[in-house]
């Protein structure tokens, strides 16, 4: 039997289709033949078939993936097919992770999923030399190029494990995005003489549409008007975290079954929220991009950016999830000229300033230090330490050592070649706008600046067919403006310790709104109690949520700042509540302000042991504070409350910050 042959009766027996599509058959007999190979092709084509072949005629395949949630879907989709597919992550515990490699080592494992920044763990590093790997993956391919959308440092060292592999092992980089540039990038990153293998990105079943708004307002309502309108399950996409909580209990008080979703919520309640987009249990899921290449779902029917997305690369990235079954399906650009601003805040921040460097490299240079250990010294954010410590480390001046790092060299980082990334971002911004503005057809605008000029007028979308569509209600936009005025934030996501709660919220954010106004004006200016509207919309937020839960009492947050505001503020809601005020919560050292330091780390050391109970407790209570930022007062008093004996825990805070460190 011929290679060919035995691949068609895989195909069949294994897969159950009959038919390769165009190029498919190709890359499977490139690999198998010993090539590097780069896929290039739109979502739903095919891709994880080609290496799922190569895994069942080769055996032990590494793969090389960006998210948790991607992995997962992926293991699931493979042992489908009867292949034996493991994922390592961080989440598991180091037994569980030597198991699976044990497991790997003796050739029981068809495909292991893995995230390049494994490279680093003791564990994986002890056990690599023993796995017999018969091809190497690196899905998502885009994420090497710096010039691409969503580039990570740790995807370019993958050419370290390339470099360890004989010759002939087969290795397979796939994306849906890549310009020329990009595609140059990977090539050069992966050694070059790459078989590429690129496919036309027109999706003819996608209709594109972009819908102007001139405020929040508006923009919640169009929201509202697409999910609902609708047929089927989607994605909104959102710009942040903050955006994805708000529009999601904007849908929800509307009659919507939504959920939101970002890298904040803890790993178990992600999983919930994809198995029930998976199961068709909620009609959307609000996120920002944490879900962008995390969901393999054939039968989303739309895709709805609430925001202006940074880059065509990473939009026709995300709207290529809608679809996948070739059936209709709709992609719905929300475009407020503001929401510009948004990504030109990213872009300037997309690197941190050189003083930052310069400080983490004089550390180094006298200390062996983990991340948590420079985030207490610098006060740096660890997502910007993370960014700063992986362009040194690329620069060979700084090295990791297990979960520290070191200085290897007194040569100052070289910051300037980081300023043609900056420009090319915001070119891509502009193209992006160039996008939203054209009149002409919209899937032949993305296929052309994305290096596929086969495209041609799509006929489906706003710019070929014009369509009336239903308008947004005058109820719907008026209950936007309601609740953009009093938005009532779900807190849970700020609270890292969410076993402490119950749930959590806030009346409305801090910055920008009557509540955040009027907070700070008593707090830093008047010193008066808080004015009683406060107290009144504090009640119907309790009442509202939490109407059937039977409170013990109310306790207050002991203030650094405030004086007795927010223990004025906790009597005067539970008289209003008919419940017990429990005057038991006591500061016991002296803490800086919360909103002085500037992460989480430093957060946490400054209120550690800050806070005792003076009487022992029972029964749930609600935890009032005034305003909630990192999450980490709430985290801290809650589990003093738990250690006295209370049972149940809310929190509720009379305002949230917009952003906050990395929480």
């Amino acid at each position: 039997m011929s290679v060919r042959e035995r691949l068609y009766r895989t195909l069949r027996d294994r897969f159950g289709l009959e038919e390769f599509r165009p190029g498919q058959l190709e890359a499977v007999e490139a690999a198998l033949s010993g090539k590097r190979l780069l896929l290039i092709q739109p979502t739903g084509w095919g891709k994880s078939l080609v290496y799922q072949m190569v895994a069942a005629e080769r055996g032990l395949t590494l793969v090389f993936s960006p998210l948790k949630a991607l992995m997962r879907d992926q293991v699931r989709e493979a042992e489908k097919y009867g292949l034996k597919a493991r994922v390592l992550n961080s989440d598991m515990e180091p037994e569980e992770q030597e198991a699976i490699l044990k497991e790997a080592s003796e050739g029981g494992v068809d495909l292991l999923y893995i995230a390049p920044e494994r490279r680093h763990n003791g564990l994986w590093r002890e056990w690599y030399g023993l796995l017999p790997i018969r091809a190497l993956v690196v899905d998502e391919a885009h994420c090497i190029s710096q010039w691409g959308h969503d580039f990570r440092p740790d995807y370019r060292r993958i050419i370290e494990f390339v470099q360890l592999l004989p010759p002939q092992t087969p290795v397979i980089a796939v994306t849906a995005t890549a310009t020329r540039r990009v595609q140059e990038d990977i090539e050069a990153q992966l050694g070059g003489s790459l078989h590429v293998i690129r496919g036309s990105l027109t999706r003819p079943n996608l209709s594109l549409h972009v819908v102007r708004v001139g405020d929040e307002a508006e923009k919640f309502a169009e929201v509202y008007r697409w999910v609902s309108f609708l047929e089927g399950t989607g994605i909104v996409y959102t710009a942040t975290k903050a955006s994805a909580e708000a529009i999601a209990a904007f849908l929800q008080e509307n009659g919507v079954d939504a959920r939101y979703y970002h890298a904040d919520l803890p790993s178990e309640e992600r999983k919930a929220i994809e198995e029930a987009l998976l199961n068709n249990e909620v009609k959307a899921v609000v996120s920002t991009n944490a879900l962008g290449m995390g969901i393999n779902k054939p039968d989303l029917r739309f895709i709805v950016h609430a925001e202006l997305p940074g880059s065509l690369l990473a939009y026709y990235q995300e709207i290529g999830r809608a679809g996948r079954d070739g059936l209709p399906a709709y992609a719905v650009l929300i475009y407020d000229p503001e929401d510009r601003s948004i990504q030109e805040h990213f872009i300037k921040n997309s690197k941190p300033p050189e003083e930052a460097y310069q400080r983490v490299h004089q550390i180094l240079q006298t200390e062996v230090l983990s991340i948590r250990d420079l985030s207490l010294k610098t006060g740096l954010s660890q997502t910007a330490l993370r960014n700063i410590l992986a362009d040194l480390e690329d620069q060979g001046i700084v090295a990791k050592v297990a979960t520290d790092y070191r200085a290897i060299s007194s040569e100052m980082p070289d910051l300037s070649r980081y300023e043609p990334i900056r420009e090319q971002k915001r070119r891509d911004l502009e193209e992006m706008v160039r996008y939203v503005e054209t009149s002409l057809c919209r899937m032949e605008h993305i296929c052309h600046y994305l290096g596929d000029p086969t495209a041609s007028s799509c006929g489906v979308c706003d710019n070929c067919t014009p369509r009336n569509w239903p308008p947004v209600s005058e109820d719907v936009l008026a209950s936007a403006r309601a609740f953009v005025s009093h938005p009532r934030i779900h807190l849970k996501s700020k609270l890292k310790e969410t076993k402490v709660y119950q749930d959590a919220r806030a009346l409305s954010y801090y910055n920008g709104t009557r509540v955040g106004e009027t907070i700070s004006h008593h707090k830093y200016e008047t010193r008066q109690p808080f004015p009683e509207w406060l107290v009144d919309e504090a009640a119907q937020v309790v009442k509202k949520y939490w109407g059937d839960v039977a409170f013990a009492g109310v306790v207050a947050v002991p203030s650094t700042k405030s004086g007795d505001l927010v223990r004025d503020l906790a009597e005067r809601l539970a008289s209003k509540l008919g419940l017990s005020f429990l005057d038991v919560l006591v500061k016991i050292r002296h803490t800086r302000p919360q909103k002085e330091l500037t992460n989480r780390a430093q957060k946490r050391q400054n209120l550690r042991k800050a806070f005792a109970v003076k009487a022992p407790l029972r029964g749930t209570l609600l935890v009032v504070d005034d305003v909630a930022d990192s999450g980490v007062t709430f985290e801290e008093v809650g589990k003093v409350l738990k250690g006295a004996g209370a049972e149940h825990l809310y929190a509720l805070a009379l305002a949230k910050t917009r952003h906050s460190d990395d929480l």
